[in-house]
């Protein structure tokens, strides 16, 4: 591996995040903050406004407390930075929130879905922020997590395809709606993510670097 660049990753969160960093951490320099100190997520991003992705996994930034914080990530990304929504996030914001939150602030019509186990394909109209940024992604895997509605097909990485059935123990295998499980797509000049899957299973976090731009025989061309 170069030591010659290693990108910087921010990450804003409730509490201090440990699971799901040890690749993130082989690849890049790892900055977190908290959003229940005042003015530490606005801070960490003021000191590092060039950091190539900028991870969110608590749902706070959806609320009208932190409506300032919001737009400074809206802009961050529009002026070419990257910003990814999941883990924790997914699991705790209402689809309220997230809906207003996409309208208002990211003007997307990206729309709480279902929230559903079962297996989601990887999509073909995808497209991502550098060469070789599929390297790594899996074909298909099963997934329980939130779905989105109203993603344009070339922003749906993974999605349930037309005939899918639940895979829930409780209520599977029930036909369900195809909707994207993970999407990444144009903002500005930058890129919002999202990352349905609560569990954060291995597939997932591989498409999580691959947002990040962590993954790939290309991440240290600069």
């Amino acid at each position: 591996m170069s030591d010659k660049y290693r990108p910087t990753i921010l990450i804003f969160s409730v509490g201090e995040v440990e699971g799901g960093l040890k690749k993130i951490k082989e690849k890049a320099d790892v900055h977190q903050a908290s959003f229940s100190r005042p003015n530490a997520c606005a801070d960490l991003l003021k000191a590092h406004p060039s950091a190539q992705a900028l991870w969110i996994v608590d749902p706070d930034i959806a609320r009208q407390d932190h409506k300032l914080l919001s737009k400074q990530v809206v802009a961050y990304v529009r002026n070419g930075g990257t910003a990814i929504i999941g883990g924790w996030f997914v699991a705790s914001v209402t689809p309220l929130e997230f809906d207003e939150w996409m309208e208002s602030d990211w003007n997307l019509p990206w729309r709480f879905g279902q929230y559903e186990t079962t297996t989601v394909v990887f999509q073909s109209l995808a497209v991502g922020p550098r060469d070789h940024w599929r390297d790594g992604l899996a074909a298909a895997y099963s997934q329980k997590g939130v779905f989105l509605k109203n993603v344009a097909a070339t922003d749906s990485w993974y999605a349930s395809p037309p005939g899918s059935k639940s895979e829930s123990r409780v209520f599977g295998p029930l036909p369900i709606e195809s909707q994207t499980s993970m999407a990444f797509g144009r903002v500005g000049q930058g890129w919002l993510g999202f990352t349905g899957d609560i569990n954060n299973v291995t597939e997932t976090n591989n498409a999580l670097l691959a947002m990040m731009g962590l993954n790939g025989r290309d991440i240290y061309d600069k």
